[in-house]
Formats: structure tokens, sequence, C-alpha cells
């Protein structure tokens, strides 16, 4: 009976935002056109929407009924929105990043304003780790929802762009209404901000001839032979990984290791998948911490399963040889053979070139007025609210930009006028 309630209630909150997007007129002329309702865009339209104020349309596209939803699934449903340490090493181009934000005291600081005024209260956890205090991803969505709301954003949800074209003073760009049977419509925007992710970014940057790099899942679990023994399925330890390729090492990582049937995951894995390709191999210690004489002791007296959880020290046991079951301990090895569609990856790796972009305002550099924000470039970090902060920044600095190009434009309009 309970099931059946809920599943009702799903279906009529269905209906009403299906029943919202239909009721919302996309304006003709837009002022500021956000491609992408994600942590990045949400962040963009607020700051172009209160930087360019009364009167001017800033429109968030977004194809989910529901803007700021992939926020919901960040940090465990947690939301780990930034970190007190944002040193740029955990960046992908961290060079880049670093031109960007500047110094990793400002980056965080930009990042922290910005939630203090939309009237955020937070903690900080192990390792830097920031989350609201509430503990719940939905505060922080419902937060800019309410700050965008205020500032005039207009939201055209249930709407996919299939086309960006650069004009005379903006842009053509056209959308399809995924409610409605995909009929098509063009609007006139007079900058865009790209914060789309995925295959989406990647049909968009070729119709605009801008270079990108392959796509693939990141931050998600591995795939590898041999699987662990299904008893272990949901087991974690702590544990050390090095990553190696063609025999060398290509990084190290120590933290949470979580054995599936399927493969390995936990947050070490996932920042290691982020460079992992298949046939790459995977070297596990199980007790980094104790020397081969420590475990040998313990194999000995048989109590190592005061060391390990008994199921994981009765995998490591190997019959009548201390030596080898010592061995097994400090390396298991795995060889990669691919990412795992049973874990939903947490980011994208790859995207738009950043070599195509600006690190003053992220527009690209051979079409003006267009701007690319969040997972839409090909920036990734690890685990630890370094892919939110990048969501949040570039926003930011993306939707400013994005603001003062419409405002040239729009003077421009009238001249010609």
């Amino acid at each position: 009976m309970a099931q059946t309630t809920r599943i009702k209630e799903r279906q009529a909150a269905q209906a009403q935002r299906i029943k919202q997007a239909q009721a919302f007129m996309v304006p003709d002329n837009i002022d500021v056109a956000i491609l992408g309702g994600g942590a990045a865009g949400l962040c963009a339209a607020i700051t172009a929407a209160e930087a360019l104020g009364a009167n001017k349309r800033v429109v968030i596209f977004e194809k989910a009924l529901e803007s700021g939803r992939t926020i919901l699934a960040t940090g465990g449903g947690r939301c780990n929105f930034t970190n007190a340490d944002l040193s740029f090493e955990n960046f992908s181009h961290p060079k880049f990043v670093q031109a960007v934000c500047k110094d990793k005291d400002t980056f965080l600081a930009d990042i922290l304003a910005f939630f203090r005024f939309s009237g955020l209260a937070w903690a900080t956890e192990d390792e830097g780790r920031m989350y609201p205090l509430t503990r719940q991803a939905s505060s922080i969505q419902s937060l800019l929802l309410r700050r965008a709301q205020k500032a005039g954003v207009q939201f055209a949800l249930g709407r996919e762009v299939i086309s960006v074209n650069p004009q005379h003073n903006g842009f053509t760009v056209t959308f399809q209404e995924c409610f409605a049977g995909e009929k098509t419509h063009k609007v006139h925007a007079s900058s865009v901000v790209l914060a789309t992710g995925g295959l989406t970014t990647t049909k968009l940057a070729e119709s605009l001839n801008l270079q990108t790099t392959s796509l693939r899942p990141g931050l998600c679990a591995l795939t590898c032979t041999p699987e662990p023994p299904a008893s272990l399925d949901g087991k974690r330890v702590r544990a050390q990984a090095a990553l190696l390729r063609d025999g060398a090492v290509l990084k190290q990582e120590s933290g949470e290791l979580l054995l599936r049937s399927f493969g390995l995951s936990g947050i070490m894995i996932f920042n290691l998948s982020r460079t992992a390709l298949p046939g790459d191999v995977l070297e596990i210690d199980l007790l980094p911490q104790l020397t081969e004489e420590e475990v040998a002791a313990a194999v000995e007296a048989h109590t190592t399963d005061g060391l390990l959880d008994p199921q994981i020290a009765a995998y490591l046991s190997v019959s009548n040889s201390v030596e080898a079951t010592v061995a097994k301990a400090h390396k298991i090895a795995f060889t990669v053979t691919g990412t795992s569609a049973k874990v939903v990856p947490q980011v994208c790796v790859g995207g738009i070139s950043v070599e195509q972009v600006s690190t003053d305002t992220l527009e690209a550099r051979s079409i003006p007025g267009l701007f690319i924000a969040g997972e839409a470039l090909d920036i990734d970090a690890q685990c630890g609210g370094f892919n939110l902060s990048w969501a949040w920044k570039s926003g930011m600095v993306a939707g400013l930009a994005a603001a003062k190009s419409a405002g040239q434009n729009c003077e421009s309009l009238k001249e010609d006028n």
C-alpha cells in the first residue's frame, strides 16, 4: 500500500512539472541563454541576472523537468560542495584552473561568499570536505533555485538545445520541447553560456567547430579480472593502491576500498578511475600500515581476523604458506577491464579543449559571446568537493562575462536600429 502511494505521488509530481513546463513561454529575445541547469548553469544564471538587473532576460534551458537535479546525487546525497584546501594539483589542467581562479584562497573565498549570500551554513569534515549544515544536497538546490528566482532567472525546462548558430550581435538558439513531440523553436540570444555535460556538449561543440577531447566516465567503479568473490561484495577496508601501465606506476592512492562482485569501488578507486584504462593493473595493499614481519606474526598466530574483516582475511589465506599469505596481503593484482555501469559516474572526463578558451572570461576565443563553464570544459578533479568547486567558480566567471557581453550587444542592436 505504501509503495503504491509513493508511486502515485511521484506520478503526480511529474505531471505537475510537465504542466508547469508547458505553461512557460520562452521569450523570442534573450539577453543571456544558459544551456544546462546543473551546478555551473545555475551559478552562471544567478551571476548574470544579478549583474544585468531588472528588465533583462536570463533563461536556463534544461532538458530535464527540474533544474539542479544533478546536485542531489553529489556527496552521497549530502553535497560535498567545496573543500577547505582547493589546491590546483587536484584538477586536470591545473595551470588553466589556477589562471581562472587566481589563487586557492581567493578560489575558496569566492565560493563561500556566494553561498553565504545565498543563506547557506556549512560544516567542515575530514580532509577539508565541506557540507551544508543540514548534510542534505537538497539544501543547496533549494537555496540556488530561490536565489535564481529572486534574481529573475527564467527556466525553460523540458527543452533541449539542439543547435547554437552565431549571428550578427548574438546567436540563434534552436531547441526542442521534450514534452511536445520534439517540436522545435528558434530564439535569439545576445550571449550564450554552454554549461552542459556529456554528449550534448560534444554535439554542440562540433557544430561550432570547437575541438573536444574524447569523453569517458570518471570518479566511478572499475571492473576487473579476477573479480572479487561474491562473498566479499560490499566489504570495505582502508587500503593503498597503485595504478600501473606497462609496469610503470602512474598514480597511487590510499583510502577506503569497497570490494564488489563485479570489481572495485570506493573513493580511492574513484580517484584512480580518472586515469585508468583497460589493460592497466591495480596493485592493492590491504595492510599498508603493517610490515611484512607484523603480518607474518598474525598469520602464524591465526589472528589475521583481528587485522581485517574475517571474510577478507579468509580470502587472503594461502594454505600452508605464511610467506604467500603475507605477499597477498601486501599486493593483490587486478587487471582493469573497464568502468562499471552498476555505479553511476560522478563526473565525465573530457570536453571542450581548454586551449580554446580565455582564462579571464571563459569565452571561446573563436566565437565572441559564447562562454563555457563546468563540465562542458575538459576539466575534472578528484573526490572531495573539487568538481563542484570548479562548477561554481566557472559558472560565476562565465555568467558575469556573458552579462557584460549581452549588455554590449544590446547597445549595438539599438545603434543598428
